[in-house]
This record gives C-alpha cells, structure tokens and sequence, in this order.
C-alpha cells in the first residue's frame, strides 16, 4: 500500500504563500455542493498569492461534484488533498463498469456516489449519444488521473492537512493510505499530539461527532484540547457537515485561515 504520499512542490509553494504574508485557507468536505463553495471562495475575497486547500471529499451527495472537481483542477489557486470518497470513485467509476456493477462500486453509489454519477451525466446531457458517451469517458478518466496525483497529506512548517487523520498507534512516516484516508476516534482521542510541532487540520469526521461537541455544535469548528508546547491545539476539525439533512440543524462549509487564524463560513446555498 501506498505510504506518505506528498507533493514537494505544493508543500514549497504553500509555505512559500505563508511566509510571504499571502493567506493560505483550508476548506472542509464539500460533498458536491458546488454553489456553495463557490459562494465560500467568493467571500475570500482571494488576493493573487492567496491560496486555498480543499481537505478532499470534493465530491458525492451533493448536485454538482462534476464542477466542484472540474473547478479545483482549473483554478491554480485552489490545491487538494485526496479523501477517501475520491479514492472510492477512482477504484470505481467507469461507464462500463456502471452496465454491470460489482460490490465494491454499489458501496459507493450507496455513499453518495449516485448524485456524482448523475453530476457527470448532467454535464454530458445524459451521454445520449455515442459521442457523449466517449467525452464523458475520457473526462471521467482524465479526472480519475488527477485524483490518483493528489497528495494524502501536506505538510508545512507549523501544520499537516490531511482529509480524515493519523493513528497515535503508529509512527508518522509508516501511516499508510487507510489511516490517512479513513482513520476516526483513535486519533480524535489521542491523548498526546501525533505531532507536537504542527497542528493537524482535517476533515472527514463531521464537528458534531468530535470529542466535546453536542448538538449545539452542529457548523461549528472542533479545536482539540490537547495543545502543542506553543499552547496551538494538536488537531482542528473543519468538516462542519454541510450535506446533512437533519432539520433545524445548520449546513455549513467552512474556510480556515493559516496565516491569522480566521474563520469564514457559508450556509448551503442548494436545497
């Protein structure tokens, strides 16, 4: 299995960003609310050396996966962690393979990955030609190839972002794609950083479900208490939850700043 898979040239360029004084945000799980992430980047206000991190889950459960994906590949501002609802749709998404899907794809179509598939459709006007048939292959391939370049985590001089986590059960340089991709409580209820020179920023686990959190936290960002020797909390949590449909309780997509700490939230925009 793949082991700590990172860009060397987005982790220079970020840091690069950051001791420039430019901002650097961090975007929780999107989940194919493409309206409302467009309305969060418009709030950013973003300046030319300005960048943006999006924590993976880019797509499923949401209307529009297929233009979240397509923005965060053709924005050179914006730079992406894989999650593991990426991972699933590059093991997974073909058109053949949606003639005769085996176990692993129904998993993921019973995940949210029905409204990705139906997002691509949408955007190849239901592929009810051969020609769109062929042009939405290749666009599915193509945007598979690019999940498959996306690094597991960053790292950068006071902070890892990375889309679900560590195990404290391991060492940092023998974690492997699952912990990064897929790890929960272990790491949420570490009693001791996993790193103590950098806070860890993720996503993955909504906010809610984080230690200390109640209902009343529903959109709120979790900072762990468990602090670095700089008194930073060891973890932050930014998946606010904004694909929910639990009613009363709020959707929220959130942006956290690296450079000055600032938090900037968006309400769903979709239905």
């Amino acid at each position: 299995m793949m082991k700590n898979k990172r860009n060397e040239t987005i982790e220079t360029q970020l840091q690069s960003a950051l001791d420039k004084g430019a901002n650097v945000w961090v975007i929780g799980d999107i989940h194919g609310f493409y309206q409302s992430f467009i309305s969060l980047l418009e709030q950013l206000n973003l300046g030319t050396d300005d960048r943006v991190v999006l924590l993976g889950d880019l797509i499923d459960r949401g209307p529009n996966s297929y233009g979240v994906v397509h923005t965060a590949r053709t924005n050179e501002q914006i730079l992406s962690v894989k999650g593991n609802h990426e991972a699933m749709m590059a093991e997974n998404f073909s058109l053949e393979q949606l003639k005769n899907p085996n176990i692993d794809m129904l998993v993921w179509i019973n995940n949210g990955g029905n409204t990705t598939i139906r997002s691509y459709l949408n955007a190849f006007n239901n592929a009810s030609t051969s020609s769109d048939r062929q042009l939405m292959e290749e666009q599915i391939q193509s945007d598979i190839k690019w999940i498959e370049t996306l690094p597991l985590h960053i790292v950068l001089k006071k902070w890892r972002l990375i889309h679900a986590g560590y195990s404290p059960n391991l060492p940092l340089d023998e974690q492997t794609e699952e912990e990064y991709l897929w790890v929960r409580k272990e790491f949420h209820q570490a009693p001791e950083p996993v790193d103590p020179e950098r806070t860890v920023v993720f996503g993955h686990t909504p906010t809610v479900s984080l230690p200390g959190h109640t209902e009343q936290s529903w959109g709120k960002v979790w900072q762990n208490e468990v602090c670095l020797s700089d008194t930073r909390p060891a973890s932050i949590g930014l998946d606010t939850c904004l694909y929910h449909g639990k009613h009363g309780m709020p959707a929220v997509l959130t942006a956290f700043n690296l450079q000055d700490k600032r938090v900037v939230q968006q309400n769903r925009v979709e239905p």
